[in-house]
C-alpha cells in the first residue's frame, strides 16, 4: 500500500532546479547556491491558466566565501500558492505569489559543540516567468524568476533570488486536439 501510494505521488509531482543568490544582509559572505523544488498543480474553476500549487519541497543550499563567519547554508520551506497565466492557455506569461512555513540553517563556526543553528518561520515568495509547450503529450518548459524572503526570527532572516528551469513531462496523458 505504502509503495503504491509514494509511486503515484512520485508520477504526478514536478520539480524543477534553480540557480540562486542570497540578497541583502549575507550576501557577501555567501556563494552562488542551487536549489530543487517539488510541487503539485491543481486547476481551478475548469480552467487551464489558474491553478493552486502546493510546493511540498522548496530547498536552497548557499556555499560559504569565509569559514570563520555564521552565515546561512541553506532554507527548506513548503508553501502554497497560486498561479495565473496570462493567456487562455496552460502556456505563456505567469505570475505566481506564494507564503507558508520555512526553516533556516546557518553554519556556526563559533559554537564547536553543533556547528549549526536553525530557525522556523514564515516563507513568502514571488514568481514570474514563462511556460511553453513542446510535444504532443502536453508537456511543458519553463522558465522563472524568483524572489524569496524566510522570515525565521531575526537572526535567521534570509532573501534570495533565484532563476528557474523545468521540464514537465506528463507519462500517461495526450494532448486532446493535434
Amino acid at each position: 500500500m505504502l509503495v503504491s501510494f509514494l509511486l503515484v505521488v512520485a508520477c504526478c509531482a514536478k520539480s524543477q532546479v534553480m540557480v540562486s543568490k542570497i540578497i541583502g544582509k549575507y550576501s557577501k559572505e555567501s556563494q552562488l547556491g542551487w536549489g530543487v523544488f517539488a510541487f503539485y498543480d491543481f486547476p481551478l474553476f475548469q480552467s487551464q491558466n489558474q491553478s493552486l500549487r502546493v510546493e511540498l519541497m522548496d530547498f536552497g543550499y548557499f556555499p560559504t566565501k569565509v569559514d570563520s563567519v555564521a552565515v546561512p547554508i541553506g532554507y527548506l520551506s513548503i508553501k502554497l500558492g497560486y498561479k495565473h497565466v496570462f493567456s487562455e492557455t496552460k502556456t505563456g506569461f505567469y505570475l505566481e505569489p506564494s507564503a507558508g512555513y520555512c526553516r533556516v540553517v546557518f553554519s556556526d563556526p563559533g559554537d564547536w559543540q553543533t556547528q549549526a543553528s536553525y530557525g522556523d518561520g514564515v516563507a513568502a515568495a514571488l514568481e514570474a516567468g514563462y511556460s511553453l509547450e513542446v510535444g504532443q503529450r502536453g508537456h511543458e518548459i519553463n522558465f522563472g524568476l524568483k524572489y524569496e524572503a524566510d522570515l525565521a526570527g531575526a537572526a535567521h532572516t534570509i532573501s534570495s533570488i533565484g532563476f528557474r528551469i523545468s521540464y514537465q513531462f506528463n507519462l500517461f496523458s495526450k494532448k486532446d486536439a493535434y
